[in-house]
């Protein structure tokens, strides 16, 4: 498929979140003032000073909470592209946009009331910390004016475009990794369901296919960038439509699952090694699932040990 064709079913979605930490340089003459000896410090091609906090990280933490939201729900609908961008299949944009507005809204009112509060909280923290360091701590507190800049949450959604007089511009490249990056977000999110919810236990409730259907719905959404994506959701489906509609998913049905995420998802986009398929067991009920040997336990009780991962 063109580079361009692709690009004409995507958008380009970028974050541009800005959070401060709370935190200035640690200076020499900062242990120097507080008795200590900076001369037996490590020099500095062996260590580096770290940072002193001007306030709580309690305080600060909501902000970049709400910047993991928005990396989350990017994640979700589209793939990592060109750096901080996400590629963003066009029919997702709106509902992305809604969802990142909502957080936007949520940051700017967490940051005024940061603001209007930032004073009480620099002096809380001085004072839950040894009078000793009061001084410093001083020292390096930053304005309100400062904060207010250091502070922020933006974000654009933008159409791309191959430049048709630029040559070797370098898009070809960043187009041509795009499919190899779906399939390692895929795989660690693979990787993350399995070990969450099928590793050592001999049945699940149906909240374990969540991570399962959220898998399915970002390749739906990206399934221009390669044919196999089709065949892929074509399996996740085939395997839901075999389980049964309500209850728990055990025994034969947990093997089916297991396998689907530890060995299909988590191995997307690479070829399975041969190793891998020595020992074999097939699933009665659905033949054309083969799960290999290591993710049975050996009472095969339904059971689901670790396999090994390689990224």
């Amino acid at each position: 498929m063109e580079i361009q064709t692709i690009l004409d079913q995507m958008i380009l979605v970028v974050l541009h979140v800005s959070l401060w930490q709370g935190r200035k340089a640690l200076h020499l003459e900062d242990l120097a003032s507080n008795g200590i000896n900076v001369d037996k410090l490590p020099p500095g091609t062996l260590a580096t000073l770290g940072s002193k906090r001007i306030i709580s990280p309690e305080a600060v933490k909501i902000f970049a909470s709400l910047k993991r939201e928005a990396d989350r729900l990017c994640l979700q609908h589209g793939v990592r592209f060109v750096g901080a961008g996400y590629a963003v299949p066009k029919e997702k944009v709106e509902e992305l946009n809604l969802e990142l507005q909502r957080i936007k809204g949520a940051f700017d009112v967490a940051k005024a009331e940061f603001l209007s509060v930032y004073d009480i909280e620099v002096e809380k923290w001085i004072n839950s910390n040894p009078p000793e360091w009061s001084s410093i701590i001083r020292a390096a507190i930053e304005p309100p004016s400062h904060i207010q800049k250091a502070i922020s949450f933006n974000y654009a959604a933008i159409s791309v475009n191959a430049p048709a007089d630029v040559e070797n511009n370098g898009l070809d490249e960043e187009m041509g990794s795009l499919y190899g990056q779906l399939c390692h977000e895929v795989r660690q999110a693979a990787r993350q369901a399995y070990e969450t919810s099928f590793i050592g236990k001999q049945e699940v409730t149906r909240k374990a296919l969540r991570p399962i259907r959220a898998i399915r719905e970002k390749l739906a959404g990206l399934s221009f960038l390669d044919q196999g994506i089709v065949d892929t959701i074509q399996v996740i489906d085939d395997t839901l439509a075999k389980l049964p509609k309500n209850g728990s998913i055990k025994g034969t049905d947990l093997n089916m699952v297991a396998g689907l995420v530890g060995r299909q998802l988590a191995n997307i986009g690479r070829d399975v090694p041969v190793e891998a398929e020595i020992e074999e067991e097939i699933i009665e009920e659905a033949p054309e699932y083969v799960i290999p040997a290591a993710l049975i336990n050996s009472q095969n009780s339904g059971d689901v040990a670790p396999i090994t991962w390689d990224f």
